[in-house]
């Protein structure tokens, strides 16, 4: 997982991105839109990874 930074006119907007494979190519799909630039909080982003990877390795 990491973060996506977009730009649209001329306004930052950010996602938490994962990527996945469907049919031999690589996928990106957004996890989950954090908001524009200072407006999210980096700790409760880095609890949403944790959250992710916990219940990866759980349904393995």
């Amino acid at each position: 997982m990491f973060i996506r930074k977009k730009i649209i006119k001329g306004h930052e907007y950010w996602y938490l991105v994962e990527n996945t494979w469907e049919n031999k190519t690589s996928k990106q799909k957004v996890i989950r839109y954090l908001g524009k630039r200072g407006s999210f909080d980096m700790a409760k982003v880095v609890q949403e990874i944790e959250k992710n990877k916990k219940s990866k390795v759980d349904t393995q």
